[in-house]
């Protein structure tokens, strides 16, 4: 060995000795080791609600730097525990400021981002990171006993960086806790006068205080943010900087904003391997007491460990719904319906409903334009254009349960118009249509025989609606059964169910059997079936030229020829 070296596996063998000996003149006596690893927990005692879950911070650190493997044993089983990802990311925020006494601070807190429950906004908030947006930037409001809000100005408390996200809501992240991150958003006025605050995420977040507790009356647990503005991390480390940030010195009168400025000097994304999140889930409807030891154990064997009390009581604040993620943006072909998955979560197990409004509308209402139906069994909402709609279409979904305001996402439809020239041709061959004095008792029979023409799809899916115009050509019976409707089904080519009129005062209850056969050789032709009651044509029909027209989705085509009156009332076509 060169002089003045030590070997690698020598001096951790030595390093791990003088921790575990001391040394007395010329003797040395062994004592008992020293547990290299520290472990912390900003508390030892919890009070949580039941059906919610806790996110609990842990703090450890080991001399080396050392990966920490973390373990808890709960000890009921009416409780489980389970830590966050270890891969998650987290944020490091270099911050200075000044504290209650006027104390110049300067310290380090670190989060934990919950990519594992929350990427797209870890994603977003990453990317600005690794941008250097927030460096120099302020904790611009400050409310002891609530949050520290970050991502300002110094002269603009509005700063943004002009990107909006949408919420990401997950039902086991909600305001029960302490120090844990969340975005801040902001209203977004729209036509009519309406204001929303969902999906309005910029780039500010805060950090909730770190003297919180759902039993505390002074300093609470803000739970009248949940669902409102959605969590995505807990800081882990650097609680006696928060507290140091939450007793700066506030402009009451400017919106809470601190006198000097709690500047971020730096962010940075980081791995953090040594502290933790333990997340804590009570059984359902569980109360009571039980004992949760945490420890932290090194590649060495070396550990510590920490008792923590949960407390779970009984639940008194109710949440509001909040909807699973749709798409923004869905274009379709005109006559085709737009389809997505569409469901809410009640974490309490209210009732909830939903609403749609028509941005494009002064004041914004419901829309005109597109009939709307909603399968409570498979959770797919259609959404079925009429005839003539082309272009784009702004709506606003609310969902909503009878006692908090609603969760809210703003999606546009474009409809792309349809060949200008016929894509199908339809010959009827034989059948009948019944005009009858009695209400309601107007009757239609056709079949025959269609072709697709150039620019079709030669396609009928579950997707397409289903137009009919049957009658008279001046002023025709007009149905439409919408794609997906939970009353009408789609099989093996017989679209049956209940059909709507689309001009206004007629039956929604118009019994409608359309039988659409298309050949599997060719796929450019095939036969119809059209069976249709209940219901009163819109105009008396005389002995005169009667239309039949068919639109299957972006495909449409119509035939008008002269029907014979048999007998009064009731019309036929001549034989071929």
């Amino acid at each position: 060995m060169l002089s003045g070296m030590k070997h690698p596996t020598f001096l951790r063998a030595w390093q791990k000795l003088a921790r575990t000996t001391l040394c007395l003149g010329g003797f040395v006596a062994f004592t008992a080791q020293v547990h290299a690893v520290n472990l912390t927990l900003w508390t030892t005692n919890i009070t949580m609600p039941e059906n919610r879950t806790f996110q609990m911070p842990i703090t450890a650190s080991d001399p080396d730097g050392q990966p920490l493997k973390f373990v808890a044993k709960v000890s009921s089983k009416s409780v489980t525990a389970a830590f966050a990802t270890n891969s998650n990311p987290s944020l490091l925020i270099n911050v200075s400021g000044v504290d209650a006494t006027n104390g110049p601070f300067t310290g380090n807190l670190v989060l934990q981002l919950f990519k594992d429950l929350t990427p797209l906004t870890t994603a977003r908030i990453i990317d600005l990171v690794n941008s250097n947006f927030y460096d120099g930037l302020i904790f611009h409001r400050v409310i002891k006993g609530f949050v520290a809000q970050a991502g300002g100005a110094t002269n603009d408390s509005n700063f943004k960086s002009g990107v909006t996200f949408d919420d990401e809501y997950v039902k086991t992240l909600t305001y029960i806790g302490f120090g844990q991150l969340g975005m801040a958003n902001r209203d977004i006025p729209m036509n009519g006068g309406t204001n929303i605050l969902h999906d309005s995420n910029d780039s500010q977040f805060f950090i909730t205080d770190v003297d919180l507790s759902i039993t505390n009356p002074t300093n609470a647990s803000p739970q009248s943010l949940n669902f409102e503005q959605p969590i995505f991390g807990q800081l882990t480390s650097g609680f006696d900087v928060l507290a140091e940030i939450m007793t700066t010195s506030v402009d009451t009168f400017n919106n809470d904003k601190p006198f000097t400025n709690v500047v971020m000097n730096s962010v940075t994304v980081i791995t953090n391997s040594q502290d933790a999140v333990l997340r804590l889930t009570p059984a359902l409807n569980f109360h009571g007491k039980v004992t949760v030891t945490i420890s932290a154990t090194n590649a060495e064997s070396e550990f510590a460990t920490k008792t923590l009390e949960v407390n779970v009581v009984t639940n008194k604040t109710t949440s509001p719904p909040f909807m699973g993620p749709i798409p923004s943006e869905i274009t379709v072909t005109q006559n085709v319906a737009a389809t997505f998955l569409l469901t809410t979560t009640d974490i309490d197990g209210a009732q909830t409903g939903f609403e749609l409004r028509d941005l494009d509308l002064t004041p914004v209402g419901f829309p005109t334009n597109v009939f709307v139906t909603y399968n409570t069994k498979t959770k797919l909402a259609s959404f079925s254009p009429n005839l003539t709609l082309t272009g784009a279409v702004k709506l606003l979904l609310f969902a909503f349960d009878s006692t908090h305001s609603p969760d809210s996402q703003i999606f546009t439809f474009t409809f792309l118009p349809w060949s200008p020239t016929p894509t199908m041709t339809v010959v009827p061959l034989k059948g009948s249509m019944m005009d009858s004095a009695k209400p309601l008792g107007d009757r239609i029979s056709v079949s025959g025989t269609f072709s697709f023409n150039g620019g079709s799809d030669q396609t009928f899916g579950s997707n397409d609606v289903l137009e009919l115009t049957l009658g008279d050509p001046g002023n025709p019976l007009t149905l439409e059964i919408p794609a997906n409707n939970h009353e009408s089904r789609l099989s093996k080519g017989v679209y049956t169910g209940r059909a709507r009129g689309v001009q206004s005062g007629f039956s929604s209850n118009i019994t409608v059997s359309a039988q659409i056969s298309i050949s599997n050789v060719t796929h450019t032709n095939g036969t119809f079936k059209i069976l249709a009651s209940n219901f009163n044509f819109p105009v008396p029909l005389t002995n005169q030229m009667l239309q039949v027209g068919i639109a299957l989705g972006n495909d449409y085509g119509s035939d008008t020829r002269s029907w014979g009156q048999t007998k009064p009332g009731i019309f036929v076509l001549p034989v071929p």
